[in-house]
């Protein structure tokens, strides 16, 4: 009985997994990196447009939030929908840019890399105090 159950969930975790771009066995998550935004005073920033920005070749995409939260200051710097745009093994230097009331007020770094299968964070902060 339980080599039957280490055989079941061993057909599990591999039901859960793809072949990657480099012919690696990826998992089928949905990977998203969210940044919060929040004034000196703990208030969540509201803003009216955002984007982001691979330095290098000055690409612009707007990674739409992925999840409820933009209302409460959360809003989604890249996603593996972005994937395609990061070259894969080699670290990528990203703006997180939000705008309000036609001004800039978040141009704030990360670096991210495709990893294969997914994006990865390597620097860069998950909440963000706007001045």
């Amino acid at each position: 009985m339980k080599t039957a159950l280490i055989l079941l969930m061993g057909i599990v975790v591999l039901g859960a997994c793809k072949r990657g771009t480099t012919g690696r066995v990826c998992t089928e998550e949905y990977r998203f990196f969210n940044v919060k935004l929040r004034s000196a005073s703990g208030e969540a920033i509201v803003l009216d447009t955002f984007y982001t920005r691979i330095v290098a070749g000055n690409v612009t995409f707007h990674a739409n939030n992925t999840v409820p939260g933009g209302d409460e200051g959360y809003y989604t710097v890249v996603s593996d929908g972005q994937l395609q745009l990061l070259p894969e093994g080699k670290n990528t230097d990203l703006r997180f840019i939000g705008i309000k009331n036609d001004q800039v007020i978040v141009n704030e770094p990360y670096v991210f890399k495709n990893n294969g299968c997914h994006i990865e964070k390597i620097a860069g902060k998950g909440e963000v105090i706007v001045q």
